[in-house]
C-alpha cells in the first residue's frame, strides 16, 4: 500500500512542477506582451494626455469649492464628565515622582 501512495505522491509532484512551468512561461509572455503595448503606448501618445489632467484639476478645483461652501463650521466638542473609573482617594504622587524622573533624565 505504501507503494501506491508514493506513486499518488510522485504524481502530485510532477503535475506541480509542470504547472509550475506552464504558469511560469505564461508569466513572460503576458510581461513581454505588456512591455510592448507600454511601449507602443507611449509612442502614440497615449502616457502623456494633458488634456485629461488639465480637466482633472479642474474638477478638482470645483469639487473643494463646493466643499468649502457646503461644509458646516465644527462645532466645540462638548465638555467631559469626570471619569467615575478612578477612585475619589486615589493616590497619585508615585506616578507623578515617576513622571518626574523620567522627564530629569532625558
Amino acid at each position: 500500500m505504501s507503494r501506491l501512495i508514493q506513486a499518488i505522491r510522485n504524481t502530485f509532484i510532477r503535475l506541480e512542477g509542470w504547472l509550475y512551468q506552464i504558469f511560469g512561461f505564461l508569466g513572460q509572455v503576458f510581461s513581454w506582451l505588456l512591455q510592448r503595448f507600454n511601449f507602443l503606448g507611449k509612442l502614440l501618445g497615449f502616457a502623456e494626455s494633458q488634456y485629461l489632467q488639465e480637466d482633472e484639476t479642474q474638477r478638482l478645483q470645483s469639487a473643494k469649492a463646493e466643499r468649502e461652501v457646503t461644509a458646516p463650521e465644527p462645532q466645540a466638542a462638548p465638555p467631559v464628565a469626570s471619569s467615575t473609573r478612578r477612585r475619589p482617594d486615589a493616590s497619585m504622587d508615585y506616578f507623578r515622582k515617576l513622571a518626574q524622573q523620567t522627564k530629569t533624565s532625558k
